[in-house]
């Protein structure tokens, strides 16, 4: 790989990593992206957010073309992410859906979507949390998640204070400090997903302490702890919201079946259509796993932009 091309996204990764804790707007603004990533990894995030802010659902080409039902349209370019999971760091590439389009029959693609009555039997089965408004309820688990997470990583943390502004801390006010802003900034993210406006319950002073987390590595350790956390939340709405599907699809057969009523091919088709809409679209996605401790500032490579041929078995990266 170019030399030029590694230093400069080596570089784009890097300012990026510093300029979302620069200030609250560029903080929530990095959340309402990941938000909407929260099965890729913090460092995965970071990348798309970099190249593609506006990016909503990924996927590698050939998950898009073979399990998803699309193809990559032609010009579109790859998200860079990095892979150093092997002995040498490699790139490989992810397109949003609005990259693809639909071969014929591909049912139409979707993401989950939550009321507040699913939002809220999701926090009370997966956390005992009953009592309150919605946004207290995520409010009250993104604290508890946040307290958590610190027990059992403040010694990661606090090894990469240096020349942060959270180095002269003693370890409560940085364990204050840490947590208060975990909890606010995931807060944000599972509102913004689930669709309630994080805005109308949420200001700047929510976010104070994030201009103290201004080296690469605590701009990491904190990225990290909220995506992880972020993720095991929406995970549980998730899986409420599609348990509901499933459910509300047996409800209607067995009324009809009741009733005496003949399923019509159409209809048939129509329901099977549904199912297959329901796995394909939330399954088919990729699941990234992630760290189980804190990431120290990642490294990041060579980026390409790639060019494929607009029909359904285009060439890959």
């Amino acid at each position: 790989m170019p030399d030029t091309k590694y230093t400069s996204y080596a570089e784009l990764a890097e300012k990026t990593l510093r300029r979302i804790t620069e200030n609250t707007d560029n903080w929530t603004a990095f959340l309402a992206s990941c938000a909407n990533l929260y099965k890729y990894p913090f460092s995965d995030q970071l990348m798309i957010y970099a190249q593609r802010p506006d990016a909503t659902a990924c996927a590698d080409f050939d998950t898009w073309n073979k399990r998803m039902g699309r193809y990559v349209k032609r010009g579109s370019s790859g998200i860079a992410l990095i892979d150093d999971n092997g002995d040498r760091a490699k790139l490989r590439y992810v397109f949003d859906i609005s990259d693809t389009r639909a071969r014929e029959n591909t049912p139409e693609f979707h993401l989950w979507q939550c009321d507040k009555e699913q939002l809220d039997a999701a926090l009370c089965e997966a956390y005992g949390v009953e009592t309150g408004e919605t946004f207290s309820k995520i409010e009250a688990v993104s604290e508890t998640l946040a307290a958590e997470y610190w027990t059992e990583h403040w010694r990661d943390i606090t090894d990469i204070l240096a020349e942060s502004f959270l180095e002269e801390y003693d370890i409560d006010t940085v364990s204050v400090r840490f947590r208060q802003a975990a909890a606010a900034s995931m807060t944000y993210a599972v509102l913004h997903r689930c669709g309630m406006n994080p805005d109308m319950y949420m200001g700047s002073e929510d976010f104070r302490s994030i201009v103290e987390f201004n080296t690469l590595d605590t701009a990491t350790a904190l990225g990290t702890a909220v995506s992880k956390m972020s993720e095991m939340i929406l995970r549980t709405i998730e899986k409420t919201v599609k348990n509901a599907e499933r459910t509300e699809e047996h409800e209607n057969r067995a009324d009809l079946h009741e009733r005496g009523g003949i399923q019509s091919p159409e209809l048939k088709a129509e329901r099977d259509g549904g199912n297959r809409e329901v796995r394909q679209n939330e399954e088919g996605i990729p699941e990234e796993t992630s760290s189980d401790t804190v990431q120290h500032t990642p490294s990041f490579g060579e980026t390409v932009q790639t060019s494929l041929g607009d029909r359904e078995d285009g060439a890959g990266e």
